[in-house]
């Protein structure tokens, strides 16, 4: 009887010891076949932001190309000077996205608004313009915007110091040093009215009477 006493006991904990082994077990189990699903949840969280991205980054596009492609300055005689046009705060808002998702179309895009100033000026009058709104002082991101972005891509002019003219030839000086851009159809047009200009002016076509 005393025998059995001492077995009863040893059997006892011998079975809460698998017991505990097989809840930890259970516990391991879960725990790792959990591990996956957290990390697709990730997973998936990353391509809905990678997504999301993409799309901002396509419309900023859109809104930018059409806003190029949509400007045309005045080009008749005494219709008066032309001027950049008023960016909007999506077109602006586009320009930032560009800078890092589409930068190449960016510089097409930009440099066809300030190829068609120029153009429109020498078909108009036959000389170039300043082309900042507030052409005393340097450059005023909040005044001149279009003209600062520019400037970020041509590095023509120093921040924060005293610019006396900026010429509306600047695209057309910029496209001559970076001949590429004349694969753009668009720019490529604008430059062989330029060039035409230039070349009646030197003949003295508009003054012959």
């Amino acid at each position: 009887m005393k025998r059995l006493l001492y077995i009863f006991p040893i059997l006892l904990i011998a079975s809460c010891g698998q017991t505990s082994n097989t809840s930890q077990e259970s516990i391991t189990v879960h725990r790792s076949e959990s591990k996956p699903k957290t990390i697709l949840k990730n997973t998936d969280t990353v391509e809905t932001a990678e997504k999301s991205s993409e799309l901002n980054s396509e419309k900023s596009l859109d809104i930018f190309t059409e806003f190029a492609l949509n400007y045309s300055p005045a080009r008749k005689p005494n219709s008066g000077v032309a001027m950049l046009p008023e960016a909007s705060d999506s077109a602006l808002r586009a320009i930032e996205i560009l800078k890092t998702s589409h930068p190449k179309e960016l510089e097409k895009y930009l440099t066809l608004i300030f190829v068609k100033l120029y153009s429109a000026h020498l078909e108009c009058c036959h000389q170039s313009y300043e082309i900042r709104r507030q052409p005393l002082g340097g450059l005023d991101r909040d005044k001149d915007p279009l003209v600062c972005e520019f400037n970020d891509l041509t590095k023509q002019f120093a921040d924060k110091k005293r610019v006396e003219f900026i010429s509306s030839s600047i695209a057309y000086d910029y496209v001559s040093s970076h001949k590429y851009l004349l694969d753009f159809k668009p720019i490529k047009k604008h430059i062989e009215v330029i060039e035409q200009v230039h070349k009646n002016i030197e003949d003295g076509v508009y003054w012959k009477s």
